[in-house]
């Protein structure tokens, strides 16, 4: 992709916020992306909207007030987040690790035991980046498939910085052989399964009660592989951060591919869900998950 200069512009901005993110200890970056986002949730009005209309929606017997309360909390949580992945470059692996800790680490290392690999289900959930980047920092063989951005020079600094802890980014495009490499040498694979998927990639499923678009993918690599697809999700404590792992998904046994494929995913996004649920102000409320591409039926 040709860089422009609009591109520049961003980058250069986005290279003098990692700068002031970088040079502060963990707790004030913590603060200065909860002020960040305390002003985002202020001027940007359409992320606002989009955030309590998507709440409203997910959570219907809530009276405004508890909305727009934790709407705020999620823009909050959502700078902070972004200000503690920007200073991951002044960090080293103990000083992340230090950060997290880990409940059910042994799922992780009972699937791997299998010898398939391992298919990781996440979302966006709490800080979906720092887990990754814990889950490296303590040396498991990670892989996660992504989406490039827009401006080339942001999306290279980007993925540096997911893999500064020794994971690897496999591009959304084109990913199925790596994916399917990295299972046979026993690698994990991640995907953030819980955005909009366009039409030719998705399966009707629900999220909330309510229609959604979901990416087939994961689906149809553990039904063709047989690799567990495990859960794992980031949580904000007051401590730092928790990295939840659950127990492997069963896949549907029996049914046409089409059906089982469905079901799979279906599970999948419960599973988010249940997270999205048990902490609203750590879930991606600014994305329109429920808006359905032509392709799939509600």
């Amino acid at each position: 992709m040709r860089v422009t200069t609009v591109h520049r512009l961003e980058f250069a901005a986005f290279r003098a916020l990692e700068a002031v993110v970088g040079s502060l200890s963990w707790p004030r970056r913590v603060a200065f992306g909860r002020l960040v986002g305390r002003l985002w949730y202020r001027v940007d009005r359409g992320h606002r909207r989009v955030a309590t209309e998507n709440l409203g929606r997910a959570f219907p017997d809530w009276p405004a007030s508890r909305v727009e309360a934790v709407a705020r909390a999620n823009f909050e949580h959502l700078g902070a987040t972004a200000a503690e992945f920007l200073g991951l470059g002044a960090e080293a692996p103990e000083g992340v690790l230090a950060r997290c800790r880990f409940e059910g680490l042994e799922r992780l290392d009972e699937a791997r035991a299998l010898g398939r690999g391992v298919l990781v289900l996440s979302g966006h959930q709490g800080n979906w980046e720092l887990a990754g980047a814990a889950i490296s920092a303590r040396g498991y063989p990670l892989w996660g498939v992504g989406k490039r951005m827009k401006n080339p020079l942001a999306d290279r600094k980007i993925t540096a910085l997911r893999q500064r802890f020794g994971a690897t980014v496999i591009p959304h495009r084109d990913a199925v052989r790596p994916v399917l490499r990295v299972l046979r040498d026993g690698g994990l694979v991640g995907f953030l399964l819980d955005q909009r998927a366009p039409g030719r990639e998705a399966v009707p499923s629900r999220f909330f009660g309510q229609p959604v678009a979901t990416n087939q993918g994961l689906a149809l690599l553990a039904l063709k592989t047989g690799s567990p697809v495990v859960p794992v999700f980031g949580e904000r404590v007051a401590e730092g951060h928790v990295v939840r792992i659950g127990a492997p998904l069963a896949a549907p046994a029996e049914g046409p591919r089409e059906e089982r494929v469905q079901r799979f995913t279906q599970a999948f996004d419960a599973a988010v869900e249940e997270e999205a649920r048990r902490r609203p102000e750590q879930w991606f409320w600014v994305h329109r998950r429920w808006r359905l591409p032509r392709e799939v039926k509600g």
